[in-house]
């Protein structure tokens, strides 16, 4: 009798042991967005709203103050727009709006360096005319020849932007959304705006794409900016661009819910695929708020909390867990009982 006993204990253990198991296995967790809406209603204030607001007026700014205003209406913050108006006005009076755009583009195309919409539009003009990216091939390949310090990420987006240029003519523009999003990638990391580990993560893909050492080799035997692009397109592999166009496809799509300026100051938040993936979502929900919502609640907006998954799979494996202890209980009861007689 006592050799049943034992044999019905362990089987009662070992099927306990298993239902434990089998919980572990499915104990699996997803990772959720944040609750942008929560954080803005307790983490942000009226004040911090309407001082964002007052520091775009000081920077020259009439489009980010009407966005903060248009974010305040949207979260319910008490800010009257009323009290800002005359000043926002002012900055968009005709002379001055004609004055900041002609400045800007101007210096966008010929420096790639850009702060407002205007600029960042006369940048990425430039480089869809060939014109940015054999720029700065010719600038960083100048640096090299001198023994100076090369920025290999500006060679290896502008190397890519030649080739996705010429695509896009290939293709009919198929190509474009993925050179605007390189495009866009490279001017921000021009003006200083891309975390360290998203230019690792941005030259890990690109070197895929183009050689930057062998660019650097060709361009020796040439001469002059025409020579130096001929070299780049020579060290582009279409073949291997897919990463890279989705990568860029997605800050295209962030450009185009937001803005063309606003996605360069945006990408500051970035350091890996899922950071952008994140980033994408938020600017399609909030488009051009985007920006504003970054800034007032840093990168915790587009950070994610994991959920406990509750699949049939879980609540089969506890049930079964619980019933298997159960089961265990009684058999050791009627074990300890069956001994002590």
């Amino acid at each position: 009798m006592k050799f049943w006993n034992y044999l019905l204990l362990l089987v009662s253990v070992l099927l306990l042991a298993g239902s434990l198991k089998a919980l572990l296995d499915y104990w699996q967790y997803d990772e959720v967005a944040a609750d942008v809406a929560q954080m803005m209603l307790h983490q942000v204030s009226d004040e911090d709203v309407r001082q964002q607001v007052r520091d775009a007026i000081a920077h020259d700014n009439p489009a980010d103050a009407r966005m903060y205003l248009h974010l305040a209406g949207t979260f319910g913050y008490a800010v009257d727009p009323a009290e800002f108006e005359a000043d926002i006005k002012r900055l968009e009076s005709p002379l001055n709006t004609a004055r900041r755009s002609v400045n800007d583009f101007a210096s966008g195309f010929m420096q790639g360096e850009a702060e407002s919409g205007a600029g960042v539009a006369g940048a990425l003009t430039s480089d869809f005319t060939v014109v940015g990216d054999a720029r700065d091939l010719w600038e960083q390949y100048q640096l090299h020849a001198r023994g100076e310090p090369v920025n290999e990420l500006i060679v290896t987006l502008s190397g890519i932007g030649l080739g996705l240029t010429a695509a896009t003519i290939a293709s009919a523009g198929a190509s474009t959304p993925a050179k605007g999003g390189v495009s866009t990638a490279k001017l921000a990391a021009r003006t200083g705006r891309l975390t360290p580990k998203f230019q690792k993560f941005l030259l890990k893909q690109g070197n895929d794409v183009f050689d930057y050492k062998a660019f650097l080799l060709a361009a020796r035997a040439e001469r002059n900016l025409d020579g130096v692009s001929k070299a780049a397109i020579r060290s582009y592999n279409p073949q291997a661009v897919q990463a890279i166009k989705q990568t860029a496809g997605r800050i295209n799509n962030i450009r185009k819910a937001s803005s063309t300026a606003d996605v360069v100051h945006l990408l500051k938040y970035v350091d890996n695929g899922d950071d952008l993936v994140r980033l994408e979502k938020l600017g399609l929900k909030y488009g051009a708020e985007t920006k504003g919502i970054m800034k007032l609640l840093g990168k915790g907006a587009i950070g994610s909390v994991r959920v406990l998954r509750k699949t049939a799979e879980l609540f089969i494996s506890l049930i079964a867990m619980v019933a298997s202890f159960l089961s265990t209980l009684v058999t050791l009861g009627n074990f300890v009982r069956s001994s002590a007689s």
